[in-house]
């Protein structure tokens, strides 16, 4: 009987444990990542012509805000895409959002896998010539 309790005790133990790491493993708040830069070319020398682009995650508990943002060399932002979609976590760990394929089909968003690796945001992207590329998503403190 002794031997019941304390088996069912451990049991219980390991899924207490196992619950909250997956608890802590859930995104909140703001995440941040470069994607990529662009330079366009210019009949006159233009320092601004050039631009990094980012792709921004602000999660709440059921909802993500996903934005993609141009940062020129010259320092101004601009906005490309603003978009909100309920998000969860699989047991894959893996970010799953509920986007809409008609809103997303020229976005970043489009074939990007978001994971948790590690306790780090990470997403894969597959690219046309079967190249994944992957990008590690800073927290914004």
């Amino acid at each position: 009987m002794k031997k019941h309790i304390l088996f069912l005790l451990f049991i219980n133990i390991f899924l207490s444990i196992n619950a909250q790491d997956k608890a802590n493993n859930l995104p909140s708040g703001e995440f941040i990542s470069n994607i990529g830069y662009e330079c366009e070319e210019t009949p006159e020398p233009n320092p601004c012509a050039g631009v990094e682009m980012y792709i921004i995650l602000n999660f709440t508990k059921e909802r993500v805000l996903v934005t993609e943002k141009d940062i020129s060399c010259c320092g101004s932002e601009y906005i490309t895409s603003k978009l909100e979609y309920k998000w969860e976590l699989t047991q894959d760990s893996i970010i799953k959002i509920h986007s809409k394929p008609e809103e997303i089909e020229y976005k970043f968003l489009k074939d990007l896998v978001l994971k948790i690796e590690k306790r780090e945001m990470v997403g894969y992207k597959e690219y046309w010539n079967n190249k994944t590329e992957k990008f590690v998503f800073e927290k914004k403190k």
